[in-house]
């Protein structure tokens, strides 16, 4: 699932009393869509964000909202290492930024690095091709005046080598006849 963020947001309040499975709950009236400062979620259960119930109270627990309709919320309970409790009419509702958000975002970044390691390149105009799927493997710059080749033997597909010989046009552009 997609995480969404705003970092402008809408305190609202439960509009009835949930209990401690409820997987959806209604807010005010008119604030569902406000909610997240106006950032939408995408059909299909992709996206998501989080909202503390009972903010900073002993009750407060975390719920991931999946998806709006009016101001009705489908939501995830528990989330961010809280327990699902029940909460009553009345009780604030407001998106928040967690710990959790912070851990979902750094494992991302963790997982983009190890797809291509900084490792992998040495030296100035180092390029990145592959041996096989998902085998990412550094060629080096080649010498001053070769361009790089298309070659099926290497291992990377890749080659640099001298540049063919230009071939001699039989037509140069000087001798060209221009026709009406």
């Amino acid at each position: 699932m997609t995480r969404k963020y705003s970092t402008t947001s809408v305190a609202t309040s439960l509009a009835a009393t949930i209990s401690n499975s409820a997987t959806t709950i209604t807010v005010a009236a008119g604030t569902g869509s406000s909610l997240m400062g106006g950032v939408s979620l995408s059909a299909g259960n992709v996206d998501q964000f989080l909202i503390a119930l009972d903010v900073d109270t002993n009750n407060e627990e975390i719920v991931a909202v999946t998806a709006i309709s009016g101001d009705t919320l489908t939501v995830v309970r528990a989330r961010a290492g809280t327990s699902g409790i029940s909460h009553t009419a009345g009780a604030s509702a407001k998106h928040v930024f967690t710990g959790d958000d912070a851990t979902f975002f750094t494992a991302g970044v963790a997982t983009a690095d190890a797809a291509l390691p900084d490792a992998i390149f040495t030296t100035k105009g180092d390029l990145v091709t592959a041996t096989a799927s998902a085998t990412p493997v550094r060629l080096g710059a080649g010498t001053n005046g070769y361009v790089l080749t298309a070659d099926s033997t290497q291992a990377s597909g890749l080659k640099w080598a001298t540049a063919a010989a230009p071939v001699d046009d039989p037509y140069p552009t000087s001798f060209m006849l221009m026709g009406g």
